[in-house]
């Protein structure tokens, strides 16, 4: 069965020098680490939340490997590579004013953590507000 996550970095890892979008993010692009749950498992699924600038969902990515614990800030870490963008990106003040969305305890937490997992019905909702 495949997970299901939110993944949250900051601008540092979604914008580069120049403060455009960071090049690693083109769909294709060589699978890259990322800060994941440590339940992450190759072939799950999960959305990437750019805190502080953009605040919002703007891509899917598939975990290509298991997590690896590294001692730091964000210890679980694993390779991913991106998927798709998410066309239109979905803003933080959309999903707070979803109902399906607006319950899920990591939107509610305002997304403090480095990976949480997202319950089924929300994930649904988000793959139909993201088509």
């Amino acid at each position: 069965m495949t997970g299901h996550w939110v993944w949250v970095v900051g601008p540092d890892c979604y914008l580069d020098d120049d403060g455009r979008e960071h090049p690693k993010l083109v769909p294709g692009a060589s699978a890259m680490r990322w800060a994941c749950h440590r339940d992450t498992r190759p072939g799950d699924l999960a959305v990437l939340y750019r805190s502080r600038r953009a605040k919002d969902l703007a891509y899917l990515l598939r975990a290509t490997s298991e997590p690896a614990y590294e001692p730091g800030p964000r210890p679980w870490n694993c390779a991913a590579e991106v998927v798709r963008r998410l066309e239109p990106s979905i803003p933080l003040a959309d999903l707070r004013a979803d109902p399906v969305v607006a319950g899920w305890s990591a939107l509610r937490a305002s997304f403090v953590r480095t990976g949480s997992p997202v319950p089924d019905e929300v994930w649904d909702r988000l793959m139909a507000m993201a088509p």
